[in-house]
């Protein structure tokens, strides 16, 4: 007869279930209070809302590890979150007040930009259908007022999405870098 205790170590030897009980008990410590707040607040204050494409990408990684795994491998390549990354990194520099030019205020007339993503979605629609999709979850959020800001550039990229992708372009450079060239 198995106890409960040795039922949970069993578990905690798969690595997507190991993973899955160390997200959840970090997301319980962000319910303990510090100061009269919990700590997902202070959290809160420093990314803002998250966007709906990252609370799906969130949901498609642990829910579904392996069907996330090979979605990033056929239409994530290492040169699209290269550009993507890049582009990230390039607009919170620009939106933080290192030039003269601020791409946040676009976001608030948003017609040039809503252009811009239909452009991307007519060359690039069809070879990233993931990628266009989630895209379209995140314009229907916008088009429903789904969260608390107006500007479209909130419901497009926050810095939680950033820090993933960052995360995993340094990944990628690395297993690259250490990769055997016989």
């Amino acid at each position: 007869m198995t106890t409960p205790m040795t039922r949970l170590a069993v578990l905690y030897r798969e690595p997507d279930i190991r993973r899955r009980i160390w997200v959840l008990l970090f997301m319980a410590t962000l319910w303990l209070p510090l100061g009269g707040l919990p700590l997902w607040r202070y959290v809160y204050g420093f990314t803002g809302e998250l966007t709906p494409a990252t609370w799906i990408l969130f949901f498609a990684w642990f829910g579904f590890p392996d069907l996330f795994r090979r979605w990033c491998y056929l239409e994530l390549p290492l040169k699209r979150r290269l550009w993507l990354f890049g582009g990230m990194v390039l607009f919170y520099v620009l939106a933080l007040g290192s030039g003269s030019f601020d791409p946040y205020t676009y976001g608030y007339q948003p017609w040039i930009l809503l252009t811009l993503l239909s452009v991307w979605v007519a060359r690039w629609g069809r070879i990233a259908a993931g990628l266009t999709l989630l895209l379209s979850m995140d314009l229907m959020a916008f088009g429903f007022h789904l969260l608390r800001t107006d500007n479209l550039w909130d419901y497009l990229v926050d810095p939680i999405l950033m820090l993933a992708l960052g995360i995993s372009v340094f990944r990628g450079v690395m297993s690259r870098r250490f990769k055997s060239t016989d």
